[in-house]
């Protein structure tokens, strides 16, 4: 009886971890903030110099403003990036493909993000209203509340 209970846990436990398991694999997750930096840094660099080459473009990358990936057969990395495009910040849309056991890395996709999302200004990316102060107020670009504020918004859209 009591062997008979501690193999229904088992077998419910394994399942479970199993299941969690699979769902992982073929999900896209997001990349810790972070995690592998230089890395997703790398893959957007490599993104936008792959897209200039083949659109004979001059895109410049501004920063990465989020990154995600999915386990196919490697990995495929989803990346939004923040694009200075004659002049102007815009965001783009990225896909890149990577196998590193082959040394395999292919741009997949890279367009401009929903048309849904507001443009970016000035103002959005390096400024945010001061808590005792009237108006607003330069802040860096990469502070880290900032940047939580940005990926937050980004979310949100």
């Amino acid at each position: 009886m009591m062997q008979n209970r501690f193999s229904i846990f088992l077998f419910i436990f394994v399942s479970s971890v199993i299941a969690t398991y699979m769902a992982l694999l073929g999900g896209v997750r997001d990349v810790p903030a972070n995690q592998n930096s230089d890395e997703v840094e790398s893959l957007a660099r490599f993104a936008v110099d792959e897209h200039n080459k083949k659109q004979n473009s001059l895109l410049e990358l501004a920063r990465v403003v989020k990154a995600k990936e999915q386990v196919v057969a490697g990995t495929m990395h989803h990346l939004t990036l923040e694009i200075v495009e004659a002049g102007k910040k815009k965001l783009y849309e990225a896909k890149v493909w990577v196998k590193p056991w082959l040394n395999f890395k292919e741009l997949q996709e890279f367009k401009p993000a929903s048309d849904a999302a507001p443009s970016i200004t000035p103002s959005d990316l390096g400024c945010k209203k001061g808590e005792h102060e009237s108006g607003w107020r330069e802040v860096p670009g990469d502070d880290p509340e900032v940047q939580h504020v940005a990926d937050h918004a980004v979310k949100t859209i």
